[in-house]
């Protein structure tokens, strides 16, 4: 699996409204991730201790052809004007801190569900 994994540390108007923040992210989980089948799974993980106030958004991908379609068909939602205008109502919510790809590693190591 490849995993697409985005930190974002929250705006001080999410700080201010936690409630509407959390009913905002699971409203746009499902808005956002509706016309990307390729996008296997999501994952959220919210910090407690050390960078607090941060939220990582995890997405995975059976490959990297899967991470590629994901690129394209974004490219192509993105000219859909009613479906940008609610994607940028993220920069109320949240700044982008940082972006990176991971992947499994080689052999079966972990545990857990």
């Amino acid at each position: 699996m490849i995993y697409l994994v985005y930190k974002m540390k929250l705006s001080s108007h999410s700080r201010r409204n936690m409630k509407d923040f959390w009913h905002w992210l699971e409203d746009r989980e499902s808005w956002f991730y509706k016309d990307l089948p390729m996008v296997k799974s999501v994952r959220w993980y919210y910090s407690l201790v050390g960078d607090v106030y941060t939220i990582e958004n995890w997405a995975s991908f059976d490959d990297e052809a899967g991470f590629g379609e994901y690129r394209k068909t974004l490219a192509t939602l993105k000219g859909d004007a009613n479906w940008e205008n609610l994607r940028v109502t993220q920069d109320d919510w949240w700044e982008f801190l940082e972006t990176r790809l991971v992947v499994d590693p080689p052999i079966k190591i972990g545990f857990g569900s």
